[in-house]
């Protein structure tokens, strides 16, 4: 019986955790691109609006994103 411990063990665990965790990530970016693209059809947001949400939603993914790389 193999330890869960076992140094290949927890290579292929760690494996398999950064490929779902890659794949979750892009599905959340997908998702949340097709939100931002209907914005316009949320009662009350026309164009300017939506673009002013757009703008700061990908300054504040810029910022974060940076921050992680340091």
């Amino acid at each position: 019986m193999s330890s869960p411990f076992h140094p290949d063990v927890m290579t292929a665990w760690n494996r398999g955790f950064e490929a779902g965790a890659k794949q979750q990530n892009e599905l959340d970016t997908q998702l949340m691109m097709e939100w931002l693209g209907k914005l316009e059809e949320i009662p009350g947001i026309g164009p300017k609006t939506a673009a002013r949400i757009r703008e700061h939603y990908l300054e504040f993914m810029r910022e974060r994103r940076e921050r992680n790389e340091r």
